[in-house]
């Protein structure tokens, strides 16, 4: 049995889920949410599955967590979980994008341009624009929240859309024409073998040095509105 683990947490969308993996191999994922607050159980959870694989903290060889856009809560509190991890076992933590772990399994879709996009509620969505050249994806665009009477300015052909934010942009995006290939079978919640596999891709950039990690929010927050005040 593997003695040394990578741990992966998204909080960033409508489920808490944590994968534990060897490598490319997953050991064992968890996905937790509606019933319980997943916010306030991710130590709980973590602990309880390292424990029932016979492993601790101090298995942990590394760690990846999504940084948003998505939940402003979900995201920092996630964030802050792991950089404490990270911290006091001094193992190196990587930050990745969830719309771009939303976007990395379609590689396959040459010459197209992909827009994952995640309900932001308030009308919005979060999003960006990926292109996709020799199985590689570039994002091309910001991290984003648009309202969705302006997905049409945003995207380019042909293009493929996916994401919880689809039925929220669903009457544009149809408006647009046959350029535009609207997935609502793929999968709304990022799986933890994308959240393994992206990170590791950016494994070279793993660091122990957690300060530089910070959230993506793609639009401020009620409070920063109301208080006129920056929480990043």
């Amino acid at each position: 049995m593997e003695d040394r683990i990578i741990l992966g947490i998204d909080n960033s969308l409508d489920f808490l889920n944590i994968v534990i993996a060897s490598d490319n191999r997953i050991i064992e994922e968890r996905r937790i949410g509606n019933m319980r607050i997943p916010s306030g159980v991710i130590g709980t959870e973590v602990s309880e599955m390292l424990s029932s694989n016979n492993f601790t903290f101090e298995n942990v060889r590394a760690i990846i967590v999504t940084l948003g856009p998505g939940s402003f809560t979900g995201i920092r509190v996630a964030l802050a979980f792991c950089k404490g991890i990270a911290s006091g076992m001094n193992v190196p933590i990587t930050g990745i994008p969830t719309l771009d772990v939303l976007a990395s399994p379609f590689s396959f879709m040459e010459n197209h341009f992909l827009c994952p996009l995640i309900d932001a509620k308030k009308n919005e969505v979060f999003c960006s624009l990926y292109f996709v050249t020799h199985g590689k994806i570039e994002r091309i665009r910001e991290y984003t929240a648009i309202k969705p009477e302006h997905i049409k300015e945003f995207v380019n052909m042909p293009c493929i859309c996916f994401g919880t934010g689809v039925n929220v942009c669903e009457k544009h995006l149809l408006d647009i024409g046959k350029s535009i290939i609207i997935d609502k079978g793929y999968s709304k919640n990022i799986t933890g073998e994308a959240i393994i596999k992206e990170g590791l891709k950016k494994s070279s950039s793993m660091s122990a040095m957690t300060d530089s990690l910070m959230p993506i929010y793609g639009r401020r927050s009620e409070a920063e509105i109301k208080f006129n005040v920056s929480l990043t």
